[in-house]
């Protein structure tokens, strides 16, 4: 039924188009805007490395500005994301990480995530996602998503596509002519979750040339309970973070920006998700350290140069609760260091009636994996070793009346080693897309990307024996190839200002894929009758588990987001279809993929008041049902949420806001998920600015 009610929002967007169109010959420009842009409207960088905004980008871009997150003060990173069309999260509630999953995709860097520009590799062999990462949004600026390989030339792996998030900088907070500027807030959550986050920033403008920040923020969140008032064990966390910039301006168009983010995450939680595994507590540190220099200048089309280096890392330290007095207090860490740089220059060329951009750069980031378990199997599960992974690439955009042109060209290299077992491979990447603009305001556009991921570290060495009962057999597989996504999209952007009334605006992306994976690669296990019955004397005898690429893997689906703000109200609407199959090597049929989530269609809409100082909105998101999973998932059910938000501007620098989510309480667990989500939740908060 859901697959119905997009097909007839997305015919529905194609005849506003059709209006917009018209329209636009009609309704005549006469001022400049006067009111913020809409999110469509926000810088992305994803997708071709080059500045420009997200509506004219040839690609499937969304983003999410400080404004939003602010307004949404959202418990957990993953629920910002979650609103977008073909973006998901796999969480566990017990666990605050966050895994990224983009139009079918995700696990072991198909989705490269980077925080400042570091990328995010950490990942635990278990039952629940391969590949999270910890961030609290409090410290987010922006978010800016690209999905599918169109992205290729941002980094190798990303074959799904790339999640970006930028932390909060000093002019985030600073007004022009200020030397000194705090931010303040506080937020306090009801209902069926209860707790609070409080955060502080600050920042000082030396002179022209220097300016730095700090923060810090904490968070505490108690267990939550579903929406019929069941108590989900250990979902609370507490939360401390810092950030802290440097940005120097030595000269016009050069700057340089050092910057650093710790976390340190505070929570128990069962091995696997429920209450017969073994429980621990855990903590986790992150710390994200990064230096970039930027030079740009109008008078210098040669050079628009970009370089960063960073260093991060994630450890995660365990410490049994459970089991007998001998195994209790049992301690296990995992521990990941990602060093790496990235470096890019655009240069502009004028020639006669056409513009060309010429986009080039490389990339390098090496992985070094720790774990350590003294009391059990873990570090044979997620195994220690190093991977280093490297690139290049070149790409011109020709711009020439109404047509477009974007060719790139990307070569991708790694090395892995661990123990006794090492492997490592390349290939060139191409990149073709073709857009035109027939009428002002519309545009169309198509994409042949290919991507190639390259095998992560456990994917190859993971190697060791089952704890009992299951007791089979992990299998390493030093012969897996890396895998190669192909995809084919088109797409159209459509923007419209003064399309109705003076000063409103409509934005719109729609697209349609299809990505062909070669050498997908997945886990495929034995098991042998009556494995991990533990009253059956070797049950487990030559079961076993291992990483395979497989023949081909298909993902097919279409996206769309579009939005109209005429400042006294507004309205949005978004939703996402995909489909996918992948052969499978132990029956030798073709089977539904398991990362593949449900369709799904938001609405949304609101009204501003006494010249937009109140705010009033509301969100329903409708979630279609899962059956198309393999052996041995659980299919998911169909639900809906509505959300309802509002925000009082008392001063410039002074709001009051709510949200309330999930306002009809509704008892739903999303896809893949361990454990059903919360009930209705209340945030209600206030937050300040001030400076001099």
């Amino acid at each position: 039924m859901l697959n119905r009610v997009f097909m007839a929002a997305a015919a529905a967007s194609v005849s506003v188009a059709a209006i917009a169109a018209g329209s636009a010959q009609v309704f005549a420009q006469t001022q400049q805007q006067a009111a913020p842009p809409v999110a469509l409207d926000e810088i992305t960088v994803t997708a071709t490395k080059d500045p420009q905004q997200a509506i004219d980008a040839l690609a499937s871009v969304s983003v999410i500005n400080r404004t939003e997150i602010r307004q949404r003060q959202e418990q957990r990173t993953g629920t910002l994301l979650n609103q977008l069309p073909n973006v998901e999260t796999n969480e566990n509630q017990r666990d605050p990480a966050t895994a990224v999953n983009i139009r079918g995709l995700q696990d072991f860097g198909r989705v490269a995530v980077t925080v400042d520009g570091a990328r995010q590799n950490f990942q635990t062999s278990g039952h629940n996602a391969n590949g999270v990462f910890y961030l609290d949004p409090a410290f987010v600026r922006s978010i800016d998503i690209t999905r599918g390989p169109v992205a290729n030339i941002y980094g190798s792996g990303a074959i799904g596509g790339v999640v970006s998030f930028e932390t909060v900088d000093p002019k985030d907070i600073l007004l022009p002519g200020e030397k000194f500027a705090a931010e303040l807030g506080g937020t306090a959550v009801f209902g069926r979750q209860t707790g609070y986050y409080i955060s502080a920033l600050q920042a000082l403008r030396a002179n022209e040339m220097l300016e730095t920040m700090a923060g810090v923020t904490y968070k505490r969140l108690n267990d939550y309970k579903d929406g019929d008032g069941v108590k989900v064990g250990d979902s609370g966390q507490d939360l401390k973070s810092a950030i802290g910039k440097i940005v120097i301006n030595p000269a016009e168009g050069h700057q340089i920006k050092i910057g650093g983010l710790y976390q340190n995450y505070d929570f128990s939680s069962f091995g696997v998700g429920d209450s017969g595994s073994i429980r621990r507590q855990s903590e986790v540190t992150t710390t994200n350290l990064f230096a970039r220099y930027t030079f740009s200048r109008p008078d210098n089309p040669w050079l628009n140069l970009s370089a960063n280096a960073y260093i991060t890392s994630t450890d995660l330290d365990q410490t049994r609760l459970t089991g007998s007095a001998t195994t209790r207090g049992q301690k296990r860490s995992f521990a990941i260091r990602t060093s790496g740089f990235d470096i890019n220059n655009t240069t502009r060329f004028d020639i006669g009636p056409a513009l060309l951009s010429l986009t080039y750069g490389g990339d390098y980031f090496h992985d070094v994996v720790n774990t350590r378990d003294g009391g059990g199997s873990a570090d044979k599960f997620t195994p220690s070793g190093t991977r280093s992974v490297y690139g290049a690439f070149v790409q011109a955009h020709l711009k020439w009346s109404i047509v477009d042109v974007i060719g790139g060209l990307r070569y991708d290299g790694y090395d892995l080693s661990g123990g006794a077992v090492s492997s490592d491979g390349n290939r060139l990447s191409p990149k073709i897309t073709l857009g035109v603009t027939p009428l002002a305001g519309i545009q169309f556009y198509g994409t042949y990307a290919e991507g190639y991921r390259a095998p992560a570290i456990s994917e190859t060495l993971i190697n060791g024996l089952h704890p009992a009962p299951a007791s089979f057999q992990f299998i390493p597989n030093p012969n897996l190839r890396p895998e190669i996504g192909k995809t084919l999209e088109a797409g159209v952007n459509l923007k419209f200002d003064d399309l109705f009334l003076q000063g409103d605006r409509l934005r719109g992306k729609a697209t349609v894929f299809r990505n062909n994976v070669d050498d997908y690669i997945d886990g495929v296990s034995y098991f042998s009758p009556g494995c991990g019955n533990p009253f059956i004397p070797n049950a487990c005898a030559g079961s076993y588990y291992t990483y395979v690429n497989k023949a081909n893997a298909r993902i097919t689906g279409a996206e769309a987001e579009l939005v109209y703000d005429a400042r006294r109200w507004f309205a949005s609407l978004s939703g996402s279809v995909t489909r996918g199959d992948g052969d499978d090597p132990t029956t030798g049929q073709r089977a539904p993929l398991s990362s593949i989530y449900p369709s799904k269609l938001t609405l949304g809409g609101g009204v501003r008041f006494f010249d937009e100082k109140l705010l009033l909105g509301a969100r329903v998101t409708f979630v279609g049902a899962q059956t198309r999973v393999p052996a041995g998932f659980t299919p998911s059910k169909e639900f809906q949420l509505v959300d309802l938000y509002g925000s009082y501007q008392f001063t410039p620098d002074t709001r009051a806001f709510v949200q309330i989510d999930n306002v009809g309480d509704v008892r739903y667990r999303r896809y893949r998920d361990v454990e059903n989500s919360p009930g209705i939740v209340a945030k209600v908060g206030f937050s300040t600015r001030f400076g001099g």
